[in-house]
């Protein structure tokens, strides 16, 4: 599975300014729930920072469907919001940002479709939980796990911090409510990418 790839030779700033560039140019698009992509996004963070998890999760939380906007859907596809195949955005999100964010943000990111597998297999209710929009993807994602793959999930070095960001995406839902806009995040974002670019 192909897809772009965040050029790390950029500056963290600019890195930025490339994700602030695709928010604009996709972050209005619906994606079967009754907000936009980008308000799910934002809603996304803003549940990750009120939790108090990390950094890198409020990052990731923020980040986590960026792979929908790389998604090759037509635009009747778009506008229903209910793809009939299953095109991997956590995939393609990951690999995405992979080469300018270190595994902590980027591992649960490419970790929260299965997440939601695993709770629907783990967590009584969990399922029912579930927007309508999430439980029509998740046929799609193959369904709750099975039990081996119960086990091979909660062995994960990642997988805590990938169940709480998708609490975050969970909850990231909510029609008209008053959240910060992408710039609040920008140092958040520029710290993270220069800490791992400094590590590399």
């Amino acid at each position: 599975m192909n897809g772009p790839i965040l050029d790390n030779r950029l500056a963290p700033a600019a890195i930025y300014e490339e994700l602030a560039r695709l928010f604009e140019k996709f972050g209005d698009e619906q994606y079967g729930e009754a907000i936009t992509q980008r308000e799910h996004m934002l809603q996304s963070a803003h549940m990750a920072e009120k939790r108090g998890e990390s950094d890198a999760i409020v990052v990731a939380a923020l980040l986590h469907d960026v792979g929908h906007f790389f998604s090759p859907q037509t635009e009747e596809l778009v506008s229903d919001g209910r793809p009939e195949q299953n095109f991997c955005h956590e995939v393609l999100g990951a690999r995405f940002l992979e080469s300018c964010f270190g595994p902590e943000v980027i591992v649960p990111i490419q970790l929260h479709v299965a997440v939601k597998r695993y709770l629907c297999s783990v967590e009584e209710g969990y399922y029912e939980s579930l927007s309508e929009a999430s439980k029509h993807s998740l046929i799609l994602q193959g369904g709750p796990m099975t039990p081996a793959q119960v086990e091979k999930f909660s062995a994960g070095k990642h997988s805590d911090a990938a169940i709480g960001l998708r609490y975050c995406d969970d909850h990231g839902k909510q029609v008209g409510i008053d959240i910060p806009g992408l710039e609040y995040y920008r140092e958040l974002i520029i710290k993270m990418v220069s800490k791992d670019l400094r590590a590399a």
